[in-house]
């Protein structure tokens, strides 16, 4: 039997595709093209975080309203 993903992981998988979808590299680090998407408030500078941090909130949205089976693919 195959673990269920935890509800971390499949946030991540959605902010990863988020990213991707907006033809960013979600590996790249936060610059002036992703910085403005951050919706959370950090305690340290957004440098040197991946992009796809920059979707995580918006991913996390996502998720709550759609059930697992929808972004299975993502």
């Amino acid at each position: 039997m195959i673990p269920d993903e935890s509800e971390e992981q499949r946030i991540i998988r959605i902010a990863r595709a988020l990213c991707r979808s907006a033809r960013i590299d979600p590996d790249a680090a936060i610059d002036e093209r992703t910085r403005h998407l951050l919706r959370e408030v950090y305690h340290s500078p957004a440098e040197g975080l991946p992009a796809w941090m920059a979707f995580r909130a918006s991913a996390r949205d996502f998720a709550s309203r759609y059930p697992r089976e929808i972004v299975s693919s993502l």
